[in-house]
């Protein structure tokens, strides 16, 4: 399909384990982009199949022949967009009720879907039982935010780009994608790995982690919210040597590196990044301090592009905050932990941007944090009427670029960053260390919000589907930060099967492991729990995991080797695997046919842990939700 102003540079790449298209889209004259979403290409699943063949042979030829057999994953704007695959038939809802603020936790501006419409981002594809075919945008430093519309029953997929306000030069490159077909999990993470070559941003992270472990350490939040003060960051870290908890004994007595972060609750307000003095009278620095003497990473939560009304910037310097066309201050959401609505900053402002690189310098410097987790960072992609003009990506890039310049503090010690809330293609580059999912929670759903449509809320299950669902992102990308696990049964509601699924889950598809929980507080029975866990990461230790959807919220866990294997069960109630011809092939089945490489295990392996049932038809029926591995060596070896 012809695009005005744009013309498709096509090229076809045949190299080993490199076949692919490349798609380069050039401005054939100069143009100044007026809308959200700027069109620049649009094709149907014939012309990806005809293409298909061009680089693969008959191998996959008939991928694209019938919808019905097709799953889609739309990647995602951020972290807490929904990162889960849909199946035939399901959208993603199109508005949040009650409070539609929300949709900004999700949504880009302009995202609209139509009815019926698959709005996806940065990196999607299609799946096909164990194929993929995958459209992948470069973005990064270069190029604005792409974003597709899969349209399933007109069976066609549209290009967009998000560069509002951007005018560009005749012979510009507007974006670049890449098309390839993946036979398998791990193929699809290994062309990935090879377009996008992210290593060298990896290494940065290594004084993080031992050679032996995931990095991770402690994080107020998920036990105490922002109701903390000196004296209970203090005790909870006292507390950390305490007892066998799961810090102690995975992190402390190995000598490996260990992150302590004060999460939000430090500052005067949101946007006014000052210590709230009644809380810690002694300031942050000296905590700080005696946190680095303990051998531990000292760590600090900020959103640095938010501002609140309750904050002094807002009063101060309103020209600071991001308008609208209309002159309204730019809405950046809803936080009902603050005072409800919240704005975000005006990146083109030079005054704005030397803000920030000063508030970088005083953490990092004066306070003495070598572990900032940058918070809300969808925020410095919204669009507004920017007072440098251009587009909101162009601005994006700059702030990052301030925010995460230092790698080392003062005395020459590595600085760290992880992003959360992060637009996934343009945030790349500066977060190798990224959350990939929405928030989790001490209790499995929140079914009030879930009511009104936030697909991004904290829940543990929605965290799983994120965690589950951007798994091939993880050693890719980014090094995958899923959030928290458990091990508490005080403020938890989660049950030990919830708790266990988390645990496990989150050591074999992330890279980092993040605890809330208070150490003084664990039963004999939490204790004995993380000994249990503690037994199964040594078991599970040294191979590298993927995952693939066997019908909704139902999951076949793999290791490369093939030497363990797992079911994943999010559903309420339980599931049943069958070898035979009584296994459904539809997407919602509770009857589901047995994995070849699963069965294997099943019928020669060990049980590593299990929630499954057998039956005297060779089918096993598993609990929900639950977690069940087994290795796939026979039981004499």
């Amino acid at each position: 399909m012809e695009i005005p102003n744009i013309k498709r540079l096509m090229t076809k790449e045949t190299g080993p384990g490199q076949k692919r298209y490349t798609f380069q889209y050039m401005a054939t004259e100069a143009h100044t982009v007026e809308e959200y979403g700027h069109l620049v290409d649009s094709f149907s699943y014939e012309e990806l199949a005809s293409w298909l063949r061009e680089l693969e042979g008959d191998g996959a030829a008939d991928f694209f022949s019938n919808s019905r057999e097709l799953v889609v994953h739309p990647g995602g704007w951020q972290s807490w967009s929904a990162g889960w695959e849909l199946g035939p038939g399901e959208v993603l809802p199109r508005k949040v009720a009650v409070v539609p603020e929300l949709i900004r936790f999700t949504n880009r501006d302009g995202d609209a879907p139509a009815k019926g419409e698959i709005v996806g981002h940065w990196i999607m594809y299609f799946r096909k039982g164990s194929q993929y075919v995958v459209l992948a945008s470069k973005e990064g430093s270069r190029f604005p935010p792409t974003t597709y519309r899969i349209s399933p029953r007109a069976r066609r997929v549209s290009i967009e780009i998000f560069a509002k306000g951007k005018t560009w030069k005749a012979g510009d490159i507007l974006a670049e994608l890449s098309l390839f077909f993946a036979p398998d999990y791990f193929s699809m993470k290994d062309t990935l790995r090879a377009l996008y070559r992210q290593d060298h941003n990896f290494h940065s992270l290594a004084f993080l982690t031992a050679p032996d472990a995931l990095p991770g350490g402690y994080e107020s939040w998920y036990n105490h919210y922002t109701h903390i003060d000196e004296a209970l960051i203090r005790q909870d870290l006292e507390d950390l040597s305490l007892n066998d908890n799961f810090i102690k004994r995975y992190y402390l007595d190995r000598n490996r590196p260990l992150v302590f972060q004060i999460d939000d609750g430090w500052e005067r307000a949101v946007g006014q990044w000052e210590i709230d003095e009644r809380k810690f009278p002694r300031g942050l620095k000296l905590l700080a301090l005696d946190i680095e003497d303990r051998g531990y990473i000292p760590g600090l939560w900020i959103a640095p592009f938010l501002v609140t009304r309750h904050a002094e910037l807002f009063h101060k310097h309103p020209d600071w905050l991001l308008r609208d066309e209309k002159g309204d201050p730019v809405v950046a959401g809803f936080n009902d932990k603050w005072d409800g609505k919240f704005y975000t900053l005006d990146l083109s402002l030079p005054e704005v941007l030397t803000y920030l690189s000063q508030l970088m310098d005083t953490i990092i410097d004066e306070w003495g944090f070598r572990y900032l987790k940058l918070d809300f960072m969808y925020a410095g992609l919204l669009h507004g009427a920017f007072g440098g003009g251009g587009a909101a990506y162009q601005w994006y890039h700059r702030a990052c670029q301030i925010l995460t310049r230092r790698v080392q503090d003062g005395r020459g010690r590595p600085v760290a960053y992880l992003g959360c809330g992060v637009p996934f293609g343009q945030s790349y580059p500066y977060f190798p260390l990224s959350r990939i999912g929405a928030d989790t929670r001490e209790h499995w759903e929140w079914p009030k919000v879930r009511l009104i449509g936030h697909v991004g809320r904290p829940a543990a299950r929605v965290n799983l589907l994120d965690t589950i669902g951007r798994s091939y992102l993880n050693g890719t990308l980014f090094l995958n930060d899923p959030d928290v696990i458990f091990f508490r049964s005080e403020n938890c509601s989660l049950s030990w099967n919830e708790k266990e699924l988390i645990a496990l889950v989150n050591f074999c598809l992330g890279s980092q492991l993040m605890v809330s929980d208070d150490p003084r507080r664990l039963t004999r029975e939490d204790l004995d729990f993380t000994g249990r866990i503690l037994s199964l990461y040594e078991k599970l230790a040294g191979y590298e995991y993927g995952v693939q959807a066997l019908a909704r919220e139902v999951y076949h866990l793999f290791s490369r080797c093939g030497t363990i294997q797992g079911l994943i069960n999010l559903r309420r109630r339980p599931i049943r695997l069958s070898p035979g011809e009584k296994a459904g092939s539809d997407w919602k089945s509770a009857v589901i046919k047995t994995p070849t490489q699963l069965e294997t295990a099943l019928q020669k392996g060990g049980a590593l842990v299990s929630h499954g049932k057998p039956y005297p038809d060779g089918s096993m029926l598993f609990e929900g939700p639950s977690i069940s591995l087994y290795s796939a060596r026979t039981n004499q070896g």
